[in-house]
Formats: C-alpha cells, sequence, structure tokens
C-alpha cells in the first residue's frame, strides 16, 4: 500500500529545509565516490545555497515541489529551464529515513501531473555515473541515457551522466 503525502509547491519558509534536504544526499548517496572536503565545498557552494533556493521558488520558469509526511518536509525536486530549451530536473532529494516508501515516485508523477501541454515535451537530469540507485531510478522512470561525460567537484574528475525523457503528447 502506498503511503500518502502532501504534495506541493515550496514556499520561500521552506528554503533552509530543502538545503538540509540536499546536504543529507549528498552525505548519503555520494560519500562512496566523493571526497569530504569535495562535497563540502560543493555544498558550500551557489548551488545548494538559500539564497539559490529561494530565487527557485520565487521564478516563474521554475518549479519547486516538495513532499510533506507529519507536516515535514520529506523530498524536493527542481525543474528549471535547460539551455538547450528543455527542461532540467535539478535537484531530487528524498530524506534518507524516507527513501524506499514510494515518496520520490509519487513526487514525481506530481511534478508531470501538473504539466502544462505547451511545455517542451523532453526533460533532462545530471547524474553522476557512480551513483548507481539513482541511476537505476531514472531509468525506472523511463528515462534514457544520452551523454556520457566526466565533471569536476573540487579537485576530482568523476564519472557522470546525462538521460533524456521523451513526454508523448
Amino acid at each position: 500500500m502506498e503511503q500518502s503525502w502532501l504534495i506541493r509547491d515550496a514556499r520561500i519558509a521552506d528554503a533552509g529545509r530543502l538545503r538540509e534536504l540536499g546536504v543529507a544526499g549528498w552525505e548519503t548517496t555520494y560519500a562512496g565516490f566523493l571526497r569530504p572536503e569535495n562535497r563540502r565545498a560543493y555544498l558550500a557552494g551557489p548551488f545548494w545555497s538559500v539564497e539559490r533556493l529561494r530565487a527557485l521558488i520565487a521564478a516563474h520558469d521554475c518549479s519547486t515541489l516538495v513532499a510533506e509526511t507529519n507536516d515535514h518536509v520529506a523530498g524536493l525536486l527542481t525543474l528549471e529551464p535547460h539551455p538547450s530549451g528543455a527542461i532540467e530536473l535539478t535537484r531530487f532529494y528524498v530524506d534518507p529515513d524516507e527513501r524506499g516508501r514510494g515518496l520520490g515516485a509519487a513526487l514525481w508523477r506530481h511534478a508531470l501531473a501538473g504539466r502544462d501541454a505547451g511545455d517542451t515535451p523532453t526533460i533532462l537530469v545530471n547524474v553522476f555515473g557512480d551513483n548507481h540507485d539513482g541511476r537505476r531510478f531514472y531509468e525506472r522512470l523511463g528515462f534514457t541515457l544520452c551523454e556520457e561525460t566526466t565533471t569536476t567537484v573540487g579537485d576530482q574528475t568523476v564519472y557522470d551522466v546525462w538521460y533524456r525523457l521523451v513526454i508523448d503528447a
């Protein structure tokens, strides 16, 4: 039986909690292949800053959704315009204590249901190649691998992949 969550648009007041979820996600998901100093340096940068998260929540061309359980934000998802004209899924994190219960899939279904008919049909997501759980999750959602590359995090070069999902109109 699937648990139910309240899925809603994020509020400016949620930004601090969204950062906490991002930090928890990075520390639990990437610890096996990103050194601690590189995780800390990235998390201290602009991508996970409360100011950046507030700006995303307020932006009209972005979508920031949260999932609540027991009045506690337990998951987040952000969609932003990509320079290619596609939409990029830039952040998708679930509280480590809530993983494996269907919250991520429910959040994703809600995000897709909220799309307008005129939205671009292509969604991209960038995943560390060594994030095997994340890759399997996106593949279950229907994303297909479209590019393999590397990226730099701190002083590490890591395997990096891009996935694409084309949504039928």
